[in-house]
């Protein structure tokens, strides 16, 4: 797991020196590339969003098709005790006291 989390780290801190080097290195003006880094951050925003909500929403869709699933298998394999004692005829005489 630590290993995991050290690659993790590492492949972070390459991709921020990579962009901070890209920002320093380009033949850009401060502003223009400030303007360009905003710009891409807040597409990079909106696609995480939709990407999340689509997520989210495939997510639940399934839960409802496992729930129903389910629902309908307990429905189909436990019999409806209500309609199996319907016809149960239970006298006084057929209860013995405790």
């Amino acid at each position: 797991m630590s290993r995991g989390i050290g690659t993790l780290l590492t492949g972070a801190a390459a991709f921020a020196g990579g962009i901070i080097a890209g920002l320093l290195l380009a033949p850009k003006s401060g502003k223009e590339s400030r303007k360009w880094l905003h710009d891409q951050s807040d597409e990079a925003k909106t696609w995480l969003e939709d990407k999340s909500h689509k997520i989210l929403e495939e997510g639940e869709k399934r839960i409802d098709r496992v729930s129903e699933g389910i629902k309908r298998t307990v429905k189909e394999n436990v019999p409806d005790l209500y309609e199996a004692t319907k016809t149960f005829k239970l006298e006084e005489d057929d209860v013995k006291d405790a």
